[in-house]
């Protein structure tokens, strides 16, 4: 059966030909039918290098450890992603949540090759960031979902279908200690993860990296970086 097969494609070459291409042809018509059909968004992200960046300092306090009976440092860090939203489905969204992982730091180097998630949600950053120019002025950018201040009317949530967003989200870790520093590359940026959900629950994953700035440099985009969960915090 197999060779009588074998022998009858080999003699209609051709005409199997003919009906693959017509299949090929019915499959992307009727694809491109149901993706016009089904309308939902689609959201593909561009990653600006001008204002992405994080800064990993000292706070100046101790915490101490009862069970290893031992003292470290506290760390903060936090985390600027600059960020281009378009919508390229046929449906328009708006955003309800930004969230960002980063890979948390290991002690020892065999460790390294177990990579675990630490995931921020996105912060208010209460003034906006700023790119410094010349003659001691800024472009202010918006920060994405968020308001950047009480006056602020802007809607930095919705994305027409076509349209895009372009703003600023910002996300601080809350005083840390031990290996809850982001796991660095040789150059001491920093693999991260976006994840953007939608008014309609749907995710929406992307990777970048992030340089690494010093903490001074990073409060001339925004004097109040790293400070928020201070600033916030009840009395």
């Amino acid at each position: 059966m197999i060779q009588k097969i074998i022998n009858w494609t080999n003699e209609n070459s051709g005409f199997v030909s003919v009906v693959l291409f017509i299949a090929t042809i019915l499959y992307g018509w009727l694809s491109g039918l149901f993706n016009s059909i089904i309308k939902k968004p689609k959201l593909k992200i561009r990653f600006i290098d001008k204002l992405s960046f994080y800064s990993f300092y000292k706070t100046g306090n101790n915490f101490y450890n009862k069970e290893l009976n031992e003292t470290y440092e506290v760390h903060k860090t936090g985390f600027v992603v600059y960020m281009s939203i378009v919508n390229i489905g046929n449906m328009a969204t708006s955003i309800d949540k930004i969230y960002m992982a980063y890979y948390k730091n290991k002690w020892y180097p065999w460790f390294k090759l177990i990579k675990e998630k630490v995931w921020l949600a996105q912060w208010h950053s209460i003034d906006s960031f700023r790119i410094p120019i010349q003659n001691e002025k800024y472009i202010y950018v918006t920060s994405l979902r968020i308001r950047s201040h009480e006056l602020d009317d802007s809607n930095t949530s919705f994305i027409g279908v076509g349209d895009s967003l372009v703003g600023v989200a910002y996300f601080e870790q809350q005083e840390a200690w031990g290996n809850f520093s982001p796991l660095q590359n040789e150059d001491k940026s920093a693999n991260i993860i976006i994840k953007i959900v939608d008014v309609y629950g749907r995710k929406y994953c992307f990777k970048t990296k992030l340089k690494l700035v010093e903490l001074e440099k990073a409060r001339k985009y925004n004097e109040h970086f790293g400070n928020i969960e201070y600033l916030t915090r009840e009395e």
